[in-house]
């Protein structure tokens, strides 16, 4: 049986006690009930016996302590972490404390009412309009984690509806002519950085594989690159080097002669100043792109050079994804099959290529009614 305990405050005299009763089943620790302000210790002595035996015979019913809906989100994301990479992990981590937890984390979950969240949403719609989509999902996702818990019986995201969001025709994508300008000016700059533009531009590589690349992954004497890892940010937000997005990610890439001549240029300067600094140059596993440490290189470097270059060349302001589009449209303008684009950018799904690269430039536009009046004759 637990202790009974006398104390004293403003009333005088009283008791109290706490009795075990088992592990919380959200937390995993032991749990305590508390029970104070007897008057005498045959009261407390009574409640106690009457405690005890609930408790071993399971009809004990303690009330629930509704949990906000940010304790829902500290249990959650400690499930959510053991499903997924760790770069979603850390995707949804950002998503969930940059725009979630701000607005809704102190709210109490079964406050959480369709109005509410239909507020929340509309506010995001206005505020982060490429975002809203994905905010909605783990906003949801965490309610249907509160209702597993039993801490509230409908989840009200499922009845919020995103409002319209007039598109904003983005392009994120250099014609010929422009990608011309843009490696032109990038040349003048530091080797390094022209040679990972050209990559990105005559690839297609996704960022991440760009910056994951060791030299052997490359071979001059075929002209060719094998992607087959990725670079990423982990939970704690720190670079890591993993396995690519999907299987059809892992491909081998066939280079243009001037790139891989580029790119041989790249690997004598790089050595030189790995020697000077007393670093092994001739370790296979070497990053093709590293830090001035030597270390993994943030793509935000990279990108920082990108914007002052279109800055300068009064460009598009795309992003680096920008150059994976680039890519694409001018492999279609080329006269590339649909099917050979998906491959080359290792796309699992040919609906992924499709969707995306449906941008042809103008002059494309142009000429393909030209090319049916001239099959017409």
């Amino acid at each position: 049986m637990a202790k009974i305990v006398e104390y004293s405050n403003s009333k005088g005299k009283l008791y109290r006690f706490r009795v075990y009763a088992g592990i919380d089943e959200l937390t995993g620790k032991k749990k305590y009930i508390k029970r104070s302000g007897f008057k005498t210790k045959a009261q407390a002595k009574k409640e106690l016996v009457k405690l005890e035996y609930e408790i071993a015979n399971g009809i004990y019913s303690q009330p629930v302590e509704m949990k906000t809906f940010r304790d829902v989100y500290d249990l959650w994301i400690e499930q959510y972490r053991l499903t997924v990479k760790e770069s979603t992990f850390y995707n949804a981590k950002r998503v969930l404390n940059n725009y979630i937890l701000p607005v809704l984390g102190s709210y109490k979950v079964n406050d959480l009412k369709l109005a509410t969240c239909q507020t929340a949403i509309n506010d995001w719609a206005k505020k982060y309009p490429s975002m809203v989509k994905l905010i909605k999902v783990y906003a949801s996702a965490l309610v249907k984690y509160a209702i597993k818990l039993e801490l509230i019986s409908k989840n009200p995201f499922a009845d919020t509806v995103i409002p319209r969001i007039p598109k904003k025709e983005k392009v994120n994508f250099l014609d010929d002519k422009q990608l011309k300008i843009f490696l032109g000016l990038a040349e003048k700059r530091k080797l390094k950085y022209f040679t990972a533009f050209r990559l990105l531009a005559y690839s297609g590589m996704r960022i991440g594989e760009l910056l994951a690349l060791t030299w052997d992954d490359v071979s001059f004497s075929d002209n060719t690159i094998s992607v087959n890892k990725t670079l990423s940010k982990n939970a704690d937000g720190k670079l890591i080097v993993h396995d690519p997005k999907t299987r059809s990610s892992k491909r081998l890439l066939d280079m243009d002669m001037e790139t891989m001549q580029i790119l041989r240029r790249w690997k004598v300067k790089q050595a030189s100043y790995l020697l000077a600094r007393g670093i092994n140059a001739m370790d296979k596993g070497q990053l093709i792109f590293s830090s001035n440490l030597n270390g993994l290189l943030s793509d935000m470097t990279i990108s920082r050079h990108c914007k002052q270059i279109l800055k300068d060349g009064g460009l598009p302001n795309i992003t680096l994804h920008g150059f994976r589009h680039t890519h694409a449209t001018l492999l279609l303008s080329a006269g590339a099959s649909i099917k050979e684009v998906q491959n080359r950018l290792g796309h699992s799904d040919v609906t992924t290529t499709l969707n995306i690269y449906t941008h042809l430039t103008r002059q494309d536009q142009k000429e393909t009614i030209q090319k049916l009046v001239r099959f017409l004759g």
